[in-house]
């Protein structure tokens, strides 16, 4: 009877043992994939993105006032529009509005051979208003599909802080959902900074963006947005494949059960 006793408590002792090691080895094997990839480097953040759509600010938008502004027509050098309302500049895909903390300002403009300020190397872009010691400046990039805002789990953009030479300076971007992310511009020089989000975990309505320095105000350009797959998980190292010695303690455990089961139904346990 003791003989029986003792190998039913070994036999109960190998099955729980053989169960966390068939456990362990199902993990080793199982990793997971979820993240949010936040980057500067605009090759990276395409690698994983599809149905990519990228606002041409090329052209003018509905609202656009400060001169004879058709939708639509393309924006010659020197000129500068303005959408400082609650619409901004928008269209089916995406929104931008900007914010002095009491009103709303958002300005268009291609620079001409004379204005070497706002000369960046690149197309005609958006700004916001100057930041001063007493506003608050911002602009909201809203995403939208068939003009409803629709979040998205892909975009990026271009940054540069106009002001004070074009010098290289700070702007942060908050993202729905996510806390404030600083990002370090460069001078005008070197051309504007790619800011893009990435996840496969959540997605996101709008980014804010705002500027905390003293005569210095937000260039926008390059806006986009897309579907994020996330890449399958990696092949786990030789060493976390179970082994046979493995696949054996798993079968021991589960013939040891076995062996529990008849042991009491025949009353040996």
């Amino acid at each position: 009877m003791r003989r029986a006793q003792a190998i039913g408590i070994n036999m109960r002792h190998l099955f729980r043992l053989s169960i966390a090691a068939a456990g362990f080895a199902f993990a080793a094997i199982s990793p997971l994939s979820a993240a949010t990839l936040i980057t500067n480097d605009r090759g990276e953040w395409l690698s994983g993105v599809s149905g990519l759509l990228t606002l041409n600010l090329d052209t003018f938008a509905s609202g656009a006032t400060g001169g004879s502004f058709a939708v639509g027509n393309t924006v010659q050098p020197g000129n500068m529009a303005f959408y400082s309302n609650m619409n901004g500049y928008f269209n089916n895909n995406f929104q931008i509005t900007g914010s002095t903390g009491s009103g709303n300002f958002l300005g268009h403009t291609l620079a001409s051979a004379a204005q070497t300020w706002n000369n960046w190397g690149t197309g005609a872009f958006l700004l916001s208003d100057t930041k001063t010691s007493t506003n608050s400046i911002s602009l909201r990039v809203t995403f939208r599909s068939g003009g409803v805002a629709t979040p998205v789990n892909a975009f990026g953009f271009a940054l540069g802080l106009g002001g004070n030479s074009g010098a290289s300076g700070t702007i942060t971007v908050t993202p729905q959902g996510l806390g404030p992310q600083t990002v370090t511009t460069f001078n005008q020089a070197s051309g504007l900074k790619f800011f893009g989000v990435t996840s496969d975990t959540q997605t996101f309505g709008f980014a804010d963006i705002t500027v905390p320095d003293v005569s210095r105000y937000i260039i926008l350009d390059t806006i986009e947005q897309g579907v994020y797959t996330a890449p399958p998980p990696p092949a786990p190292p030789p060493s976390e494949v179970p082994d046979a010695a493995t696949l054996l303690c798993v079968g021991t455990g589960l013939a040891g059960l076995g062996m529990l089961r008849r042991g009491r139904a025949m009353g040996l346990i």
